[in-house]
């Protein structure tokens, strides 16, 4: 359900762009939780894997390592959020 929704919200803000629209907020948006629920499942999918979760023979160690990757790239999911609240104060 998280991985739809987190296409859903990438699809958003793709098709603002390609309208000219503004899609800033979507995007961070989009950002956001998509690398959000992305670390969430590759910390699951380590934690099934036990002790090997952690260990080089198994993808699912570097799956998490670049999901964290992710996080930080384009800017901190940190800067995401403020990116977002502002955008939400001025419309409120």
């Amino acid at each position: 359900t998280q991985v739809a929704a987190a296409r859903a919200l990438y699809l958003d803000a793709a098709r603002l762009r390609d309208a000219g629209r503004p899609y800033g907020t979507q995007a961070a948006m989009a950002k956001l939780f998509a690398t959000d629920v992305c670390m969430k499942v590759t910390t699951d999918a380590v934690q099934v894997f036990g002790g090997y979760g952690y260990v080089e023979d198994f993808p699912v160690e570097r799956y998490m390592r670049e999901a964290k990757v992710l996080q930080i790239v384009e800017g901190t999911n940190q800067i995401q959020r403020l990116v977002i609240g502002r955008a939400l104060a001025k419309k409120a």
